[in-house]
């Protein structure tokens, strides 16, 4: 029952670590944006760089409405990331647990025979 114990606080503190390493924001930066974000933003650079106006503030109103929308995506592609994590750990941990009790019930079998 110790190691049972011993194994509770390691899975813990294994936990605790997962959660700190996806609340870095270096995962953030590993979600590339998408190409067409990009290519809008150079466009409109390019555009005003040319001083046609108009057609700057159009390329802004839809930039400001892909960034919208690439921010979102981030922010979900990071949480589903975040889950696919946590449950490969919770997982691994049960396995871990499962390979002990059996350790302890045959331990518990050759001390009855």
């Amino acid at each position: 029952y110790v190691k049972m114990e011993e194994l509770r606080i390691e899975h813990e503190e294994q936990m605790e670590m997962l959660n700190v390493k996806l609340d870095r924001a270096v995962e953030a930066v590993k979600i590339k944006p998408s190409a067409k974000l990009r290519e809008m933003q150079q466009n409109e650079k390019l555009v005003a760089v040319n001083e046609r106006v108009e057609e700057a503030m159009n390329y802004r109103k839809e930039l400001k409405i892909l960034e919208i929308k690439e921010a979102q995506r981030i922010e979900d592609l990071r949480a589903k990331n975040a889950e696919n994590q946590r449950k490969k750990l919770e997982a691994q941990q049960l396995k871990e647990i499962h390979q002990l009790k059996a350790k302890i019930e045959t331990g518990k079998h050759n001390l009855q025979i």
